[in-house]
C-alpha cells in the first residue's frame, strides 16, 4: 500500500497503526515500526528498540497466559500531524484505559510524540515517546 508523503498520508498510517493495536493485529502494528526504533513507555523506565518493545507488548498480551489484560484500548486525543519533507511528526494525548485480569479498571492520562519518515512508499515509526501526565491521574485509578 504506497501512503503519499503528506500530512493526510501519516494520519491514514497512524489510523490505521491505531486500528491494528485495537484490533490486537500486532503484527501489522509491529510493521509500522522501523528496525532502529526506539519507544519511550509510560510504564516501562528504559528506552526499548524495536525488539524489546515487541517483547514488552508480548508480555502484556499474552504473560505466558491468556495475557494480563480483559480488554484494553489506547484512544489518540488532540491529535496533531506534521510533515516536513520526508520526516513527520505526530503529536497528542491519549488515555490507556482497560480491565486487568486481576484488579478493577485502569485508565492513564499521557502526552505522546511519534516521529516517522517517509522510505520507501511508506511511513515507517522511528520514535514514539508517550509519558503519564502525573497532576492528572493522581488518586484517579486505583493502583
Amino acid at each position: 500500500m504506497s501512503q503519499p508523503i503528506s500530512t493526510e498520508g501519516l494520519r491514514a498510517s497512524f489510523d490505521d497503526i491505531v486500528a491494528a493495536l485495537k484490533e490486537g493485529d500486532l503484527d501489522r502494528y509491529f510493521d509500522y515500526f522501523d528496525e532502529d526504533s526506539e519507544t519511550l513507555d509510560e510504564d516501562y523506565p528504559w528506552r526499548m528498540n524495536k525488539a524489546d518493545f515487541i517483547d514488552h507488548i508480548n508480555f502484556h498480551a499474552a504473560g505466558g497466559g491468556p495475557g494480563m489484560w480483559e480488554y484494553f484500548e489506547w484512544v489518540a486525543r488532540e491529535v496533531n500531524v506534521k510533515v516536513w519533507g520526508e520526516t513527520g511528526l505526530i503529536t497528542g494525548f491519549s488515555t490507556l484505559r482497560g480491565k486487568p485480569r486481576d484488579a478493577g479498571f485502569r485508565q492513564r492520562f499521557m502526552a505522546f510524540s511519534m516521529t516517522w519518515r517517509h522510505a520507501d512508499g511508506r511511513w515507517i515509526l522511528v520514535g514514539w515517546h508517550q509519558s503519564m501526565l502525573a497532576g492528572q491521574i493522581e488518586g484517579a485509578s486505583p493502583s
